[in-house]
């Protein structure tokens, strides 16, 4: 980029937050890039970041969002912006009424959290989190702890910076700067669905109202071992068909080790000590429903075979449900987590569970299962605990996603590899539609170019 045109980047930015130093851009590649020519834009509010947008399409400078993990090293090589939307980071508004939170997209789970707690309040935190940010977490669609008996999508509304500069709002706060009403049950305009799990084609999103919870007068949390991933199931079913529960997990033991130790030798103790699947409830309600629920879905757990787990894993468990669960956070154990998720129907989980794990039976494969919408499906993980650059690892990964989705399983947000393999089996109508809504929101093709989702 020409020295001319970086000034006046600069001029809207400010210096700090207009980079071209290899040290500022380093980190956002897995691999030292060798030839770096992007340059590193993070804008402090959605004024600049809108400015910032519309002087590019005027240049015709592409642009590309940083979204989660590390960027193609071959991103580096291209003369465009790199933008960071980590420092528009304000908690607008925490609406207790309404029970919504405004957030901007720098706010992260840890940090909503601290504010929740002070009013007594809470939100809903992802089992397979990319990134801290909630904003692009809930966009993502990114899987949610309490998701048995909640709704599917946790974004009532949300405003984004489209290609050219423009500000973008759904739902009612398309009518004013800051809405006419908070709530938005439908999410707002139909082009709302479109942003989810967009990949940032269609615009930047930069704001959200997110809902958050009431914590109740009582709070329990019950664990139930099993020795078979069937009956473990088959009761996490039933307690979520009778929404008796907030929180519902099913992991096998491998699983909750890791996830719940910081260190191989603890994991591998605390493993050998748990059950072969469990099943951990969280009940969040009046004291009086919380002791009929509990009793309840230990009737069920019993009648299935499972017995109660110790008391140390059920409080273990419920500091766990407060905070976001990373990816990331797992490669403690053998350097490296690479995960197989998707959605199936509950009879369908414990087979395709038991035909992962031999197709990898060379790794340890921890496996989670979360009823989604009152059991009417499941999200399932496998996890494998590889080394931290284990290519094998990644073929075997890609491979069995593709058996998987030969047996018809649902993959929620597909990237990388795993995006292409779920595009070619698309209806190229489906594939039309989404390059025609691009090419009408971004003619000039300059805000994420040549991708549809990230690997496509």
């Amino acid at each position: 980029m020409n020295r001319e045109l970086l000034n006046e980047f600069v001029e809207i930015a400010g210096k700090e937050n207009v980079r071209t130093d290899p040290g500022a851009l380093e980190g956002y590649f897995k691999e030292k890039p060798t030839d770096i020519r992007l340059v590193l834009v993070t804008p402090e509010d959605q004024e600049m970041l809108s400015e910032v947008a519309a002087l590019a399409y005027e240049k015709d400078i592409p642009m590309y969002t940083h979204r989660r993990g590390y960027l193609d090293k071959e991103l580096a090589k291209v003369e465009g912006l790199l933008i960071d939307l980590k420092k528009i980071d304000k908690i607008i508004r925490v609406d207790q009424s309404n029970l919504l939170a405004f957030v901007q997209y720098g706010v992260t789970f840890e940090r909503l959290k601290e504010e929740l707690d002070r009013v007594n309040m809470r939100m809903l935190m992802p089992a397979a989190a990319t990134s801290p940010s909630i904003v692009r977490s809930y966009l993502d669609r990114d899987i949610i702890i309490a998701n048995g008996a909640t709704r599917p999508y946790q974004i009532s509304t949300f405003h984004a910076i489209l290609p050219d500069g423009r500000i973008w709002m759904s739902g009612t706060d398309a009518y004013t700067e800051d809405g006419m009403i908070e709530f938005r049950e439908d999410i707002g305009p139909m082009y709302s669905y479109f942003f989810h799990a967009s990949e940032d084609i269609y615009g930047m999103p930069y704001a959200a109202k997110v809902f958050i919870y009431k914590r109740w007068e009582d709070r329990k949390v019950t664990s139930y071992g099993f020795d078979s991933a069937e009956k473990a199931m088959r009761t996490a079913y039933l307690a979520s068909r009778h929404d008796q529960v907030f929180e519902c997990v099913v992991a096998n033991s491998v699983y909750l080790a890791v996830l719940l130790s910081d260190s191989p030798g603890d994991a591998e103790k605390l493993a050998s000590e748990l059950s072969p699947w469990n099943v951990v409830f969280g009940f969040d309600m009046h004291p009086d429903l919380v002791r009929i629920w509990d009793k309840q879905t230990g009737e069920m757990a019993a009648e299935n075979g499972g017995k109660p787990a110790s008391e140390e894993l059920s409080k273990r468990m419920e500091e766990k449900f407060e905070w976001p669960w990373y990816i990331s956070d797992r490669d403690y154990y053998r350097g490296g987590t690479k995960i197989i998720d998707y959605y199936t129907f509950a009879n369908k989980a414990p087979t395709l569970f038991a035909e992962t794990t031999s197709k990898a039976s060379a790794y340890e494969i921890g496996q989670l299962a979360i009823p989604v919408y009152y059991g009417g499906a499941f999200y399932c993980e496998s996890d494998i605990y590889c080394g931290k650059d284990d290519q094998e690892a990644e073929n075997l990964r890609v491979e069995i996603f593709r058996e998987l989705l030969d047996k018809g399983v649902h993959v929620n947000r597909p990237t990388g590899d795993i995006a292409k393999i779920v595009y070619e089996r698309l209806d190229p109508e489906n594939i039309r539609m989404i390059k025609n809504l691009k090419k009408v929101i971004d003619p000039k093709g300059l805000l994420n170019r040549d991708q549809l989702v990230e690997g496509v």
